[in-house]
C-alpha cells in the first residue's frame, strides 16, 4: 500500500475532534491573548497594532500517521501556513493564500470576536480619525447613547452633531446659531441592539437594506455603515462579517490598499450594472496580519477609541 492510500484511509476512518475536544487548545490560546492586556478600542497606528484571535480549524499532516492540529489564522500576509511532518527529514512549508472571501471574512470575525475592549458609558463618545485619498483628514466624536452632541472636524471646519433628548434635537443654521429643535430619534454610536448571530443580521440587513433587494453593492455599503465610524459589540461584529460572507459574488483582493496607502488584503463585489466605465469597484481593506478592519480604497480609519468629551483626543 502507498502512503496517499494509507492517508485517505486513515483519514476517512478518523472522526474529527467536536467542539468539547478543541476547547483546551482554544482556552490556551485566548488566555495568552488576555495576558497581553486591555487595548484600547480598535486603535490603529500601524498595520501591526493589534493582535486578534485565530480561527480554529484542521490540518492533516501527510505522514504514516495522521495527526490533528488546530489551523490557525494566517501569520502574515494575508498566507495560511500548511505544514507536514514525517518520520524523516522536514520539509519547506507550503504557503497557500487566502483566495475566498468566506475563509477572509471568517477570520475578520474571530478576531473581532476575541477583541478585549471593554463596552463605553452610555456618556462617552466614539472618535474615529479618518484620512480620505486625496490626503485630507477628518475627526468625529459620536454619542456612544446618541444623547449627547457630538462634532466633526473637517478642513471646512468644525461642524456640531446634536444629539437626541427627550425624543428632541437642536436645528443649527451654523455652528452655534440654534434655530429651533426638531422631532427625533436617538442614533447611538455604540449599537448594543444588533443580532449576535448570523441569521439574526441576515435577518436585520434584509429588512434595513438600502437598495434593491439582491443587490450586492447594495449589501456592501449596508455592511461599511455600521463598521465605520461607529463601535459594535464582539459579538456583533463577528455576525456582521460572518453574515457578509453569504453575499454572492464577492472576490479578494491580495494587493489591495486603503485610502491612507496601507496594504492589506480586502474583498470587493462587481460595480452596479449601468456604472460609468470608470466607476471604482469599493474594496473592504483588512490588515493581511490581524485582520482588523482598515478602512477601504477610498478612505482609512487610522485612529479609533472610546473618549469622555467631544473634541477630545485620546
Amino acid at each position: 500500500m502507498d502512503d496517499l492510500q494509507l492517508v485517505r484511509e486513515l483519514g476517512d476512518e478518523t472522526p474529527l475532534p467536536d467542539q468539547a475536544a478543541l476547547a483546551p487548545a482554544r482556552a490556551v490560546f485566548l488566555a495568552g491573548i488576555a495576558e497581553r492586556g486591555p487595548v484600547r478600542l480598535r486603535k490603529r497606528r500601524s498595520r501591526y497594532t493589534l493582535v486578534g484571535a485565530s480561527v480554529v480549524g484542521l490540518a492533516a499532516a501527510v505522514a504514516a500517521t495522521i495527526t490533528l492540529l488546530p489551523s490557525g489564522r494566517p501569520p502574515s500576509g494575508g498566507q495560511a501556513v500548511a505544514t507536514s511532518t514525517s518520520s524523516q527529514a522536514s520539509s519547506p512549508a507550503e504557503v497557500t493564500p487566502v483566495l475566498d472571501a468566506v475563509r477572509l471574512l471568517g477570520y475578520a470575525a474571530e478576531t473581532a470576536r476575541t477583541d478585549p475592549s471593554a463596552p463605553p458609558r452610555p456618556d462617552q463618545f466614539v472618535y474615529t480619525r479618518s484620512k480620505l485619498g486625496d490626503g485630507a483628514e477628518r475627526e468625529i466624536w459620536l454619542s456612544v447613547d446618541g444623547t449627547r452632541d457630538g462634532l466633526l472636524r473637517d478642513p471646512g471646519g468644525d461642524i456640531p452633531l446634536p444629539g437626541c433628548e427627550n425624543g428632541q434635537r437642536d436645528v443649527f443654521k451654523v455652528p452655534g446659531q440654534v434655530l429651533g429643535t426638531e422631532l427625533c430619534e436617538p442614533r447611538p454610536a455604540y449599537r448594543s441592539d444588533l443580532p449576535t448571530d448570523v441569521d439574526g443580521m441576515l435577518a436585520y440587513l434584509d429588512a434595513n437594506a438600502s437598495g434593491a433587494p439582491g443587490s450586492v453593492n447594495a449589501r456592501g455599503k449596508d455592511v461599511l455603515a455600521l463598521v465605520q465610524e461607529a463601535y459594535l459589540p464582539q459579538q456583533t461584529r463577528a455576525a456582521l462579517y460572518e453574515a457578509a460572507a453569504r453575499v454572492p459574488g464577492l472576490s479578494v483582493v491580495q494587493d489591495a490598499k486603503d485610502g491612507a496607502g496601507r496594504p492589506g488584503i480586502g474583498i470587493t463585489w462587481p460595480t452596479p450594472a449601468g456604472s460609468s466605465p470608470d466607476a471604482k469597484p469599493v474594496v473592504i481593506v483588512f490588515d493581511a496580519t490581524t485582520f482588523e478592519l482598515l478602512g477601504t480604497n477610498f478612505d482609512a480609519t487610522v485612529e479609533q477609541a472610546v473618549v469622555d468629551q467631544a473634541g477630545q483626543r485620546p
